[in-house]
């Protein structure tokens, strides 16, 4: 699939190591039309960006032929996914999406990588439904903001809007805020 990226320098990751446990069964791999959530994000994100991994846990998703990161801290929730993406990746801006976005649209991920020319110098762009609750799991990290994510770690905070607080952030929101809505129960998914 092509989505006409318009901005291509940065690289894209796929959080997918959660343990769906709310979900009842492994939510990458629920199904989306006819494909399975992993690979409708995959091929999205691969299409944006110049580099794509999938954070996962070794061995979870290999099948699928997709280059696998696994967490650096496994076991701590996504903050340690988006430290593994920003301690491997090679370009400054990174965009980062969680597997249970099932309802994102690549014109919103495309926005978020435009964002990335504002000449601010912003750490983190993250997208959200209204400036009160930004998704931070839907968002492009600057490689700057490693240092905060790792030393949050250090300390046992393992929520990533605590890492929001201490980063120069933008907030955009999406037309359609329906589009960050999570898979994380049976009856979130879509019939």
């Amino acid at each position: 699939m092509n989505y006409a990226p318009r901005f291509r320098s940065v690289a894209t990751f796929l959080l997918a190591g959660g343990s769906s446990s709310r979900m009842g069964r492994d939510k990458a791999l629920l199904p989306i039309g006819d494909k399975a959530l992993l690979v409708h994000l995959a091929e999205m994100l691969r299409s944006i960006g110049e580099a794509f991994h999938v954070v996962a846990p070794e061995g979870r998703y290999e099948s699928f032929g997709y280059p696998i990161l696994p967490d650096l801290r496994p076991g701590c929730g996504p903050l340690a996914g988006i430290e593994t993406a920003l301690a491997n990746s090679s370009k400054d801006w990174n965009l980062i999406l969680a597997c249970d976005l099932a309802l994102m649209e690549p014109d919103w991920l495309n926005k978020l990588t435009e964002a990335t020319e504002l000449p601010n110098g912003l750490l983190c762009i993250a997208s959200g439904i209204n400036k009160n609750s930004p998704n931070p799991l839907c968002a492009v990290w600057h490689k700057d903001a490693l240092p905060q994510v790792r030393s949050a770690l250090d300390r046992g905070q393992l929520r990533v809007r605590s890492v929001l607080e201490e980063i120069p952030t933008e907030i955009l929101i999406p037309p359609d805020p329906g589009i960050l809505a999570n898979w994380n129960r049976p009856e979130d998914v879509l019939k």
